[in-house]
């Protein structure tokens, strides 16, 4: 079966008349980059967190790496973060200078102020909570951790926009938070993203290297670099994209959450020989993914695209295995969860425009292969 024939797909945008006029709008003025769509948004979804500032980029990663340099991360330095997660974080945590500190996580596939106990040294200097799938870390004991020894805490809420901790928004928890608009709880039909955070001072570092080390940002005008920079900012089509979208996402979440409870429920009752996710009292989770532990995940997921179904794995190998960061995990049996975990993980498909019938015909399908 090829793509065109899967018949519900992991991810899926409808583009509807308001985005278009939006997009047709923003073609029509300029400038295209630096303007007035993207102040809005940087103010929109930081109100939207809680917090006072928001700082716009062409990616999540292009988040992550000035949030690691406006605070002076660097050489000689450790980052922990956990292994199950995407490439980009030891990315920028190697294009800063830094050495990456691989964890386990727990069995919900998030760190824990005990795992990063175990992994503290005199080097280290931050911290890199991952809020997996949408599911929100527990912060407060890291945060308090943070606090007992001076560390730096980056929220990776690419997969959170929209998830709570406590009544708080993922993102607004640590130092600074960032989010991925990449097809990710909202998408700007590109590629955005964007970190938020309550310390100005943080905020306009960050604003400076994203536009060359520039000490402000006003339309195309060219200022003098106060520092070496990059050229990392998102277009004004992007960001007005991302502003329609921010006024859907409590909506979009709420059809997440109401697909994630019909999953569970359905394959609960099915007797399914699989391990669905939960959520802890402290947690209001975004549902970005729905992810399964599924006994023979590969024939599942073959047998589902069969069907006309597609899945996902988030992520198939561990960033301890991945031949560019082997170098910082010397010790590859030092991570059982997250290799177990890889192994078994399958993403359903869960986005807003599934129809219950939709949920339910994935469900039954992976019933339908466990009863063979």
């Amino acid at each position: 079966m090829t793509t065109a024939e899967l018949r519900i797909k992991t991810r899926l945008v409808v583009i509807d008349e308001e985005v278009r006029k939006t997009v047709l709008e923003v073609l029509e003025r300029t400038p295209y980059y630096a303007g007035p769509e993207t102040a809005a948004f940087e103010a929109e979804l930081a109100a939207y967190c809680g917090v006072r500032r928001g700082v716009a980029a062409d990616s999540g990663t292009c988040c992550l790496l000035p949030a690691l340099l406006a605070r002076g991360i660097g050489r000689g330095d450790e980052v922990i973060l956990p292994s199950n997660t995407f490439v980009s974080v030891p990315e920028c945590v190697l294009f800063a200078g830094a050495t990456p500190i691989f964890t386990d996580v727990e069995s919900d596939g998030n760190l824990s102020r005990a795992i990063v106990e175990r992994h503290l040294s005199p080097r280290t200097r931050a911290v890199i909570p991952v809020h997996m799938f949408g599911h929100p870390v527990d912060m407060d004991p890291i945060i308090d951790l943070a606090r007992e020894r001076g560390l730096y805490v980056i929220e990776d809420a690419a997969h959170a926009l929209g998830a709570r901790y406590k009544g708080r928004r993922a993102g607004s928890l640590g130092h600074v938070g960032f989010f991925s608009f990449a097809g990710k709880s909202i998408t700007v039909c590109g590629q955005a993203g964007m970190a938020v955070t309550n310390d100005a001072a943080l905020a306009d570092a960050m604003a400076g290297l994203r536009v060359h080390g520039w000490d402000q940002e006003v339309g195309n005008v060219w200022h003098v670099a106060e520092r070496v920079g990059l050229n990392l900012r998102t277009s004004e089509l992007h960001s007005a994209i991302g502003r329609v979208h921010l006024r859907r996402l409590d909506g979009w979440t709420e059809t997440r959450a109401s697909h994630a409870a019909r999953y569970t429920a359905r394959l609960s009752a099915g007797g399914a020989p699989v391990v669905l996710p939960t959520t802890r009292p402290d947690q209001e989770p975004g549902w970005l993914h729905y992810v399964i532990r599924a006994p023979r995940r590969d024939a599942l997921r073959a047998f589902l695209r069969d069907e006309g179904i597609e899945t996902g794995v988030h992520y198939p190998v561990p960033l301890h295995l991945q031949p560019a960061f082997q170098a910082f995990a010397p010790d590859p049996s030092a991570f059982p969860v997250t290799d177990a975990m890889a192994a078994e993980m399958l993403t359903l498909p869960s986005h807003p425009w599934m129809s219950d019938h939709d949920v339910d015909v994935v469900a039954d399908a992976v019933l339908s292969f466990y009863r063979r």
